[in-house]
């Protein structure tokens, strides 16, 4: 939409909720991959009438005391 996320700002939510400071290694930018994308719900908005209920605050707030909660299922679950 019109205000895209920058990539350091949901990695520095990350951090806060986990109370960690991550451990980032950075590669070469891929010449074959995109440097933004912006999703665009104007469609689901005006087809199926939905709107977004949660922020990407709340939301990564949300992911990570999943995380949490579920650390110990998730260490067996086989990709």
């Amino acid at each position: 939409g019109n205000s895209p996320y920058k990539l350091n700002y949901v990695i520095k939510l990350i951090e806060e909720n986990l109370g960690k400071k991550v451990k980032i290694k950075q590669y070469p930018f891929p010449k074959t991959d995109i440097k933004s994308t912006w999703a665009d719900i104007t469609k689901a908005k005006t087809i199926l009438k939905w709107k977004p209920q949660i922020n990407l605050e709340d939301g990564v707030k949300k992911s990570v005391q999943w995380y949490l909660d579920n650390k110990k299922w998730l260490k067996d679950v086989k990709l």
